[in-house]
């Protein structure tokens, strides 16, 4: 009697056989419109996973002690807006879950394309009109520096020189904190100077420097910001690329 064609398999190679196709049905494999279904919620999972990520994040980073050292942009609070995203994103979650499922229909794809949207569209309806904080804080100290600019030349134009005082007291507190407490504006005054002082940016966000020329006829004022959330030390209030910095000059009076 000949060899037969066909092996005996082990008991171990069965069992693999079997888990085999359990994984293919539990996957889907068999019904190539639940693979594909399953590929689909897979990926739109994504979104929702970072969503939430970014939500446990802001919790974390709301939470966390500061170091009372650093200077930090003021924010509004983002625990609402964890929560927001956290939710939205557990939403997305649930959606993709349904659309694994066998019995699911393609009516489940609608959560996760929403959520999707909603990831796009929820930080233009947060920051999208007036901005980050980080872009409120810099349009914010845009703003006094002009204002600081025109009304010293004012001034200057009254008494036929330009006067830095430091002592001054400017209306108002920035958008900048340090160990949780909002910080003021101050001035700082460098004099018999030939141009702008921008060698070296003050530590200290918030600060006008006031330059002045030997013959206290001519003045340069620049600003410091925070580069970025949370820093250090300050940088210069830049526009295009470059160190914001506003001239002025006065005539003697007749």
């Amino acid at each position: 009697m000949g060899k037969s064609f066909y092996r005996k398999m082990s008991i171990k190679e069965r069992d693999l056989g079997i888990y085999w196709l359990l994984l293919q049905i539990a996957l889907g494999w068999n019904h190539p419109m639940l693979v594909v279904k399953r590929i689909i919620a897979a990926v739109f999972g994504l979104v929702p996973l970072v969503l939430i990520a970014a939500g446990v994040a802001m919790v974390f980073r709301e939470l966390r002690p500061t170091d009372p050292l650093l200077y930090s942009v003021q924010q509004d609070g983002e625990l609402p807006e964890a929560f927001i995203f956290a939710a939205v994103g557990c939403a997305g979650l649930f959606g993709c879950h349904r659309l694994w499922r066998a019995d699911a229909g393609w009516k489940w794809t609608l959560m996760p394309i929403a959520v999707m949207v909603a990831a796009i569209a929820i930080p233009n309806l947060l920051y999208g009109h007036h901005g980050s904080p980080s872009d409120r804080a810099y349009s914010n100290m845009f703003l006094r520096l002009g204002t600081f600019a025109v009304s010293s030349k004012q001034l200057a134009q009254e008494q036929g020189q330009f006067t830095c005082d430091p002592s001054v007291k400017l209306f108002g507190l920035s958008r900048f904190t340090q160990n949780g407490q909002p910080l003021p504006y101050v001035i700082q005054c460098v004099l018999d100077a030939t141009g702008p002082a921008l060698a070296n940016p003050p530590e200290r966000p918030g600060t006008l420097v006031f330059t002045v020329s030997p013959d206290r006829k001519q003045a340069w004022f620049a600003a410091t910001v925070l580069a970025r959330r949370t820093d250090r030390h300050a940088t210069w209030l830049t526009q295009q690329g470059q160190p914001r910095v506003i001239a002025f000059s006065v005539q003697d009076k007749n």
